[in-house]
């Protein structure tokens, strides 16, 4: 919640603000109510207020002169000025000092409230700006150096907290450094930890998926560890469904793992079946989305992680969420692909012009979104399986290498046309990790996103 600062020499007016604004429902807290100028300049001068509410005169030092004197140190403080003197020397001072609202005496809470509204948007703009575009790229080439600078720029030294959410609204945390991560991800590194409240409220709106920190202040050189560690805590609600925050490391299942790898070396798929409905039934609470992601491609590919042109490779944790509701959605889809594999070895699929078409002309307008072989698949409506032997045999290679390429062109272009961030070119060509798109463009072109640039 963003903090409010209440100044006024008269306890009456201080006691009717406090008492007439919903300030709960706005997502603001009153951090401090004083009646005369000079305390309400040391509180702002710390720099902990977000919005202040000033009377204009006040003994001493009046809300004027606060503006006045804090206009160029604190940018992004919002004033809102109270009077009873309808005055236009007073409003065209106010406006000069960047003031957000005027209002008179008897005040109007009607007013105010659109005021403070006003004032908690800017707040959100401000929070939502990135610190420096080239913060993703800083983190990925490990250069502490030019990631300390940017951390001092936010009022932090070689330490910080850390946090990561996915969902469509922000956390507003101010003073954090933030960056996206993704399609609707953010990372945040920050002075102070969350606080309960900014949790609850975050929490609180149903599009906001999961929320993924740290307790303890991380040093400079486990920030990068420690961001992708939130990012999959992020996640954890696909595990444990209706639980959005989670500040724990799971232990994995690697045992698991194992187990399954084993069973496909010897090709006992419908052992493997009958391992993954044994999972379902016991429960997998001991599972993190990063095993989750591992079993997945583990089961459709037959290894892990070493062939990415695989039609069925979930290559993000983000994309898993995406194409699976939950974790026993996951499993019982993984089962029926089992099945469906097993089942179509013994007959021969009957390929059809017409429906290579219909697939094409699905993938060719849809491709810069979130895309998969099952997605694809289902708006065609063909099996998954059909859809992978279809393309192979029509394009000679796979349906996951297609989409690659069209994607890479795509950026290609928007590079060499473009002056857009390569956060921005991620995600308008249909990727969501960035990371993974920075290692696909350097595989595709030889060259990284920035020697490419340079080369323009």
């Amino acid at each position: 919640m963003y903090q409010v600062l209440i100044a006024d020499d008269e306890l009456s007016v201080l006691k009717s603000l406090m008492d007439g604004i919903q300030w709960e429902e706005l997502g603001l807290t009153v951090a401090a109510a004083v009646n005369n100028g000079e305390e309400a300049l040391q509180i702002l001068k710390t720099g902990e207020i977000d919005i202040a509410i000033l009377d204009i005169r006040m003994p001493g030092l009046n809300g004027l002169e606060i503006c006045e004197k804090l206009c160029r140190e604190q940018e992004n403080l919002q004033l809102i000025l109270i009077s009873g003197y309808a005055e236009f020397s007073y409003a065209e001072r106010a406006i000069r000092y960047g003031v957000l609202g005027y209002c008179l005496k008897p005040i109007e809470f009607e007013q105010l409230t659109r005021f403070l509204l006003k004032a908690e948007r800017n707040c959100e703009k401000q929070n939502a700006q990135l610190p420096d575009s080239d913060l993703l790229d800083v983190l990925e080439r490990g250069d502490q150096e030019t990631l300390e600078k940017i951390l001092k720029s936010s009022g932090m030294e070689k330490e910080a907290y850390v946090a990561v959410t996915v969902g469509e609204n922000l956390v507003s945390v101010k003073g954090a450094c933030m960056v996206e991560l993704g399609r609707e991800q953010y990372g945040y590194f920050m002075k102070k930890p969350l606080e309960p409240d900014v949790l609850e409220a975050w929490t609180a709106k149903k599009e906001n998926l999961g929320i993924g920190y740290e307790e303890e202040k991380i040093p400079l050189e486990k920030l990068s560890e420690t961001l992708n560690e939130c990012q999959v805590r992020a996640f954890q609600y696909f595990i444990d469904s209706g639980e959005k925050v989670c500040c724990r490391q799971s232990p994995g299942q690697n045992d698991f793992l194992h187990e399954i790898r084993a069973k496909i070396s010897a090709n006992q798929w419908n052992q493997i079946a009958d391992s993954l409905k044994e999972l379902t039934e016991k429960g997998w609470q001991k599972f993190d989305v990063r095993y989750a992601l591992r079993l997945c491609n583990l089961v459709h590919s037959g290894n892990l992680f070493r062939e990415e042109e695989n039609d069925y490779y979930v290559y993000s944790i983000r994309q898993l969420t995406s194409q699976y509701r939950n974790m026993r959605d996951m499993l019982k889809r993984l089962t029926d692909d089992i099945r469906e594999a097993r089942e179509s070895e013994e007959k021969q699929p009957v390929y059809s012009n017409m429906a290579f078409m219909e697939l094409m002309s699905y993938i060719n307008e849809n491709y810069k979104k979130d895309i998969s072989l099952a997605s694809a698949a289902k708006n065609c409506y063909m099996t998954p399986n059909y859809v992978s032997q279809l393309f192979k045999k029509e394009t000679g290679m796979t349906f996951v290498h297609y989409i690659t390429q069209l994607r890479m062109e795509e950026a290609v272009r928007l590079l060499e046309t473009t002056k857009k961030s390569t956060a921005e070119i991620c995600s308008m060509v249909g990727y969501n990790d960035y990371f993974y798109f920075l290692r696909i463009f350097k595989k595709y072109t030889g060259k990284t996103i920035k020697q490419y640039r340079a080369e323009l």
